[in-house]
């Protein structure tokens, strides 16, 4: 279990940190307790921020909206790794974090659907997009990694069976 959190200043509403959990095995995000913005790291989180001025294990910029918006999407519309819970679910002391009615498709292009973020925006909706976009990055992370140690392995079987292989 991945603990996160999400600590985000400079959009609607009051700065928040927003604690999540990502169980890798499953595939689930919960998202779970919106509580008042803190610099300070809580024990055993991952912390996320676009502050510069926070601590931190990773940095969210502009740059990366579109990439957690297209995460929220894949999290919400997902299915887990039992083949019948959701990726994505929102606590009772979360749900305001919920970015749905703030975001709108605007079109698309080559790389997929783009999308639009409304000015009403709070702190706590892109601390939950923010969310997103570390576990799906995450998993895209661990799925990769299995796949090259899977083709390595191949790899190995095939050198041990006497193969000559050219790179």
């Amino acid at each position: 279990m991945i603990l996160i959190q999400s600590t985000v200043s400079g959009y609607g509403g009051k700065p928040v940190s927003l604690f999540s959990a990502y169980d890798p095995d499953a595939e689930v995000l919960a998202v779970s307790v919106e509580a008042d913005y803190r610099r300070e790291r809580r024990e055993n989180c991952v912390v996320l921020t676009n502050d510069l001025t926070v601590p931190r294990d990773g940095l969210f910029t502009e740059d990366d909206m579109q990439d957690g918006i297209n995460a929220f999407f894949s999290l919400k519309t997902g299915i887990a790794s039992d083949g019948k819970s959701p990726r994505l679910t929102f606590g009772a002391r979360a749900g305001r974090s919920d970015p749905s009615s703030v975001i709108e498709k605007d079109g698309v292009d080559m790389n997929g659907f783009r999308y639009r973020i409304s000015d009403a925006v709070t702190c706590s909706q892109v601390a939950a997009v923010m969310t997103c976009w570390y576990a799906y990055k995450r998993a895209g992370t661990l799925q990769s990694m299995f796949a090259m140690v899977d083709s390595l392995n191949g790899i190995g079987d095939r050198l041990n069976a006497g193969e000559v292989i050219t790179f």
